[in-house]
């Protein structure tokens, strides 16, 4: 128990040292900084490590208060999580979103180049389909002109 007292004491004794940082300057003008005095002939200045104290924060609004002090702490390991899935969930929002736009884009260039050639066959002037059925039938001049003028249509439509 003894032991284990003494070595407390030591380590809070210890915590307190600090390094040193010497700065030297030779006759040259070159700088060098070491944790041991500098050699002689050498200019040295010795260099404090303690860091200022933080300004103190701006005066905020009360119902700001509470913002502006969470905003200065540390984020715990729960918020740090928490804004890692949010992140996670925010970019596979967005490559759903492009995934989507690719498809439709595939798409409306699928249906471009259909209806295109649709409408190129009835151009040349064929007539002759086949119903659901498999039975094969002739369009009559109104029926021809018709499905031509769908056809355009639908051209025009996918692709713009």
């Amino acid at each position: 128990m003894l032991r284990v007292l003494a070595l407390a004491a030591l380590t809070m004794l210890s915590s307190g040292v600090k390094a040193q940082v010497y700065k030297c300057v030779d006759a040259v003008g070159k700088t060098t900084y070491l944790q041991s005095p500098c050699p002689t002939g050498a200019m040295s200045t010795a260099i404090s490590r303690k860091l200022a104290p933080a300004p103190p924060a701006a005066a905020t609004p009360a119902d700001k208060a509470g913002k502006a002090a969470k905003a200065t702490e540390p984020k715990t390991a729960a918020e740090l999580e928490q804004d890692f899935r949010k992140r996670q969930q925010e970019q596979a929002q967005a490559q759903e979103k492009e995934r989507k736009k690719l498809a439709e884009a595939k798409m409306r260039e699928d249906n471009c180049r259909n209806s295109r050639i649709q409408a190129a066959a009835l151009e040349t002037g064929v007539r002759a389909r086949i119903n659901e059925k498999g039975e094969r039938y002739v369009l009559d001049d109104a029926q021809f002109e018709q499905e031509l003028a769908n056809a355009r249509k639908l051209a025009d439509q996918w692709c713009k």
